[in-house]
């Protein structure tokens, strides 16, 4: 299992990466769930994050492939796609090869669904399609999230098992599986998944809207990763600035 942390900013990207996300996530939640993060913010995470670690970025939720795709996602190796726009398999499979073919094969493409899907108005691609979304255009992946942040995360919408049954669909057709959706500390390893999406829990007060917490993060990272987390959390500065430190106390997050 890898941690994928949402960030907001290349000083998030930092904290995250001090806390031991696996992959670092880019996007704005200002503007959704899956809110595209401006190409500025992209390029400074990118260039903060170097080597250390994957980028991906949200490139929000489409109907159609705007002219830009390709420049948005520039220097990331994935990009989420959601799906909240279509609702039939075919609007699906559509936008997701069109979103392939313009940011090209050098980036992994994922495909978004919502596990409150069927409680918006209209309704969205349920998740159950995700996997032959991912057998008829050949992307990368998908993951789960819920799209309305209301507090109660993924497992009001999906049980366990029902997940586990989509993870398993969508690795026969070929595609790893990502879950999120204001999962809390404590829930991280309820199901097989390849990547544990967080925001909500990494930040201060459980609020997705707060500022990324490394201390949160690790404790995330241990629980996912079995490890206990470290007793003092370094958090890397920009060149000429002193380097941060943070003590981890045992915390928790409510999943706002």
């Amino acid at each position: 299992m890898k941690l994928l942390v949402s960030v907001v900013s290349a000083e998030e990207a930092r904290r995250a990466l001090a806390g031991g996300a696996d992959i670092i996530d880019v996007k704005d939640p200002r503007e959704g769930p899956l809110g595209a993060p401006a190409p500025r913010v992209l390029s400074e995470v990118v260039e903060v994050v170097g080597a250390a670690a994957p980028v991906s970025v949200a490139l929000g939720d489409l109907r159609t492939v705007p002219r830009p795709t390709a420049l948005v996602a520039r220097g990331a190796a994935y990009v989420k796609v959601g799906l909240r726009a279509v609702r039939e398999v075919d609007d699906a499979v559509a936008v997701m090869r069109g979103v392939a073919d313009a940011v090209g094969p050098g980036i992994s493409v994922i495909a978004v669904a919502y596990a409150d899907a069927g409680a918006l108005h209209p309704p969205a691609l349920a998740p159950m399609s995700l996997p032959e979304v991912v057998s008829r255009t050949g992307i990368a992946g998908a993951l789960v999230d819920t799209f309305v942040k209301d507090g109660r995360g993924l497992y009001a919408w999906l049980t366990e098992s029902e997940l586990t049954r989509l993870i398993a669909r969508t690795h026969s057709a070929g595609g790893t599986f990502g879950v999120a959706g204001q999962l809390r500390l404590g829930e991280l390893r309820r199901v097989p998944a390849d990547v544990v999406g967080v925001r909500s829990a990494g930040c201060r007060g459980g609020d997705r809207t707060n500022e990324l917490d490394p201390e949160l993060v690790a404790a995330a990272a241990g629980e996912l990763h079995g490890k206990p987390q470290p007793r003092v959390i370094r958090v890397p500065s920009p060149p000429g600035a002193r380097t941060v430190t943070a003590t981890p106390v045992r915390r928790t997050a409510s999943g706002r």
